[in-house]
């Protein structure tokens, strides 16, 4: 029976050895299962978390958009020109406030000033000391003008009528037309502006153009660039644009001033495209060229 006892005792000795070694292993085991599953996890790239914007509406975009283009077609148009006046002499720790106050103060009602553009320094976001003011009617800039040489917390004010747009300053310099020379260069359009709109304008002031003679480049988001060529059917019409052009504010589109000069390269390249999307040389190059 002692004997008995003892083979039992050590094969239940050995039976243990056995169950530890293999909970050692399967521990060994799960711990480089572990190990790799860490390591693909480290592989894999980090997804960012998105923030999610609130979206404008259509109508809310299309308000904006026609907002921002009212405003870019008037700066620079002739009416925004008699009704803004260029300030400078007012104190860099003044307000937009001050200077609106200055002008109510004045005689002017607060609600005809509609624009104050002002400009700052970038990294204090003060006032350097000057900027435009527009206002709705040339009266209410008339008298703006009437206030040049007044204080505004004891510093006097210039104020004076804005230079002509350097569209205009560039228009004086100007060049004798080449012979036989049909072609004008434009620039300064609205962006918003169409074939159509140009045409009309040129052909009721300046003579006949010819089909397809309107050409405004865009750029790959099919918007207009600013500039065009225009080419008429005689050499006359494009004289009497460059001409009119030469006046401040005499060649005007939607309100902006035109800058012209004639262009002597009147040939469209291969890839252009009317602003309907058709390519040009496919719709008027047989009749041109």
């Amino acid at each position: 029976q002692t004997r008995m006892g003892k083979k039992r005792s050590n094969s239940s000795d050995e039976e243990n050895d056995v169950d530890e070694t293999e909970v050692t292993v399967k521990t060994e085991d799960n711990d480089e299962d572990a190990g790799v599953a860490n390591e693909d996890e480290a592989a894999k790239p980090k997804r960012k978390r998105q923030r999610k914007r609130k979206k404008k509406s259509s109508t809310e975009d299309n308000a904006t958009d026609a907002a921002d283009d009212a405003t870019k077609n008037k700066h620079g148009s002739e009416d925004d020109i008699a009704s803004t006046v260029y300030v400078k002499g007012f104190p860099f720790d003044a307000t937009e406030d001050d200077i609106r106050e200055f002008f109510t103060n004045g005689g002017i009602p607060e609600s005809e000033i509609i624009e104050m553009r002002l400009a700052r320094w970038q990294d204090s976001g003060r006032l350097r000391g000057y900027g435009h003011i527009a206002f709705k009617t040339s009266n209410s800039a008339s008298k703006a003008l009437e206030l040049n040489g007044k204080y505004l917390n004891k510093r006097y004010l210039i104020i004076e009528k804005p230079n002509l747009p350097k569209v205009l300053q560039q228009q004086q310099e100007h060049r004798d037309q080449p012979d036989g020379c049909k072609t004008i260069f434009i620039k300064n359009l609205p962006y918003d502006c169409t074939e159509t709109e140009v045409l009309d304008v040129l052909e009721d002031k300046c003579g006949k153009i010819l089909d397809g003679g309107v050409r405004l480049p865009q750029n790959a988001s099919r918007q207009l660039k600013g500039f065009g060529y225009v080419e008429f059917k005689n050499p006359e019409g494009a004289a009497a644009a460059v001409e009119l052009a030469k006046k401040p504010f005499g060649l005007c589109v939607k309100g902006r001033p035109l800058f012209v000069d004639y262009e002597e390269n009147n040939r469209a390249k291969g890839s252009f495209r009317t602003t309907d999307g058709q390519l040009w040389r496919k719709k008027y190059g047989n009749q041109r060229y």
